[in-house]
């Protein structure tokens, strides 16, 4: 995100200063503080936690690494629907902007997923741009969280009550630091909460890097859909205060994820007029 188009004003300032102190103690959680400066610093995720680095850890993060492979390869086989709604929020909590963007994902005659928009109308939002890095995200890291299982360093930090849930959690940072200038290639950091008998997560907490000159929001994806033994997302929510060199926006993401369904037929690719079009085939 960037582009900010707004003017300064003592209120807007004193009224952000507020919004930042609310969000700061939102990302306040049992296992501590959540905040974007302490997801970034990847040993510092590595050096938190009770619990020593044994054979037992190892197996827990071995066993977590088999569950999650095993979910996307069941999730390649299934489409699903996500309804997604971005928003700027105001001084006294009113909706100043929306992007909503509608999608079904399929499985396309190459095994890649891929969107089909339903529903995009005009973005209201005028105080930033929403870029193709955050489309992507949403689809990505947000989804996800590890878009791809052996870029990621993992350390075990113990275990933890989550809603009365007992989970194991591990730390996530990539093995390379996050390049600026390739804001394409991006990467999760932050926490997963696992089941303990299944191995699979359950919640994802964090934030996407690199940011360059936009910035991203800390988020929370729910995984807690049951499907064929698995555990699917649910939602994706984010409520955070992004600060742009000349400007604080508060910014807020609600996705849901749902339908998912296994594939009664295959898409195939297209090009029509240089524009890659989705064909339903039987």
């Amino acid at each position: 995100m960037l582009r900010i188009y707004c003017s300064h004003s003592i209120k807007m300032c004193l009224c952000l200063l507020g919004l930042s102190v609310l969000t700061a103690r939102a990302q306040e959680t049992n296992s501590g503080r959540f905040t974007a400066a302490y997801l970034r610093d990847s040993s510092a995720l590595v050096a938190v936690g009770d619990a020593p680095q044994s054979a037992s850890s190892d197996l827990i993060i071995n066993n977590f690494i088999t569950a999650e492979t095993k979910f996307r390869e069941t999730l390649a086989q299934f489409s699903f629907k996500r309804d997604v709604i971005l928003q700027t929020i105001g001084c006294h909590g009113e909706v100043t902007g929306e992007y909503v963007r509608n999608s079904v994902f399929v499985l396309d005659d190459q095994g890649q997923l891929i969107e089909r928009v339903l529903y995009h109308p005009k973005p209201t939002i005028k105080e930033m741009t929403i870029t193709k890095e955050d489309i992507q995200d949403l689809a990505g890291s947000q989804l996800f969280g590890l878009t791809e299982l052996n870029s990621y360093n993992f350390s075990y930090l113990g275990e933890e009550d989550l809603n009365g849930r007992a989970t194991y959690v591990i730390g996530v940072g990539p093995k390379q630091e996050p390049d600026p200038c390739h804001m394409r290639s991006r990467s999760f950091i932050g926490r997963i909460w696992i089941d303990p008998v299944s191995f699979q997560p359950i919640e994802l907490r964090g934030i996407t890097e690199p940011h360059g000159k936009q910035r991203f929001p800390l988020f929370v994806t729910t995984r807690n859909l049951a499907v064929e033994n698995l555990f699917f997302p649910s939602t994706t929510f984010a409520d955070d205060v992004l600060h742009f060199p000349h400007k604080s926006v508060h910014y807020r993401i609600n996705v849901r994820y749902y339908d998912f369904k296994r594939f009664a037929s295959r898409v195939k690719i297209v090009e029509i007029e240089d524009q890659v079009e989705p064909t339903f085939l039987d």
